[in-house]
């Protein structure tokens, strides 16, 4: 599965799961693309011990097309793609961003 794909198929399944609780707003898609791209990220740094800026920019751009493309763009806008983004960066360094992550999932899965 290439990364776009993978993107895709988690935003898929997290969006449809906090649309059937009927608690999907604007604020969470920003939540939901910000630790998906984190996620991604974190998995890319553990098996390579690096990320470059042209991969930071590949997932988050993936993220917000996605995005943009689901929601339209007044929906979903570049003030968006920013706090998503700055989200992103801010989750992946927290020491417990694993247990996070998983948290955050099961709380839309719950």
């Amino acid at each position: 599965m290439d990364i776009q794909t993978l993107i895709h198929h988690n935003l898929d399944e997290l969006f449809y799961l906090a649309d059937k609780k009927e608690i999907l707003d604007t604020e969470l898609v920003v939540k939901i693309g910000a630790y998906v791209g984190a996620a991604v990220l974190r998995g890319r740094y553990a098996n390579q011990k690096e990320v470059t800026m042209e991969e930071v920019n590949g997932v988050f751009g993936i993220i917000g097309d996605f995005c943009r493309d689901s929601f339209g763009g007044r929906s979903f806008s570049k003030v968006h793609f920013n706090k998503m983004t700055k989200l992103a960066l801010e989750l992946i360094q927290e020491t417990t961003f694993d247990a996070d992550v998983e948290k955050f999932i099961a709380s839309l899965r719950s």
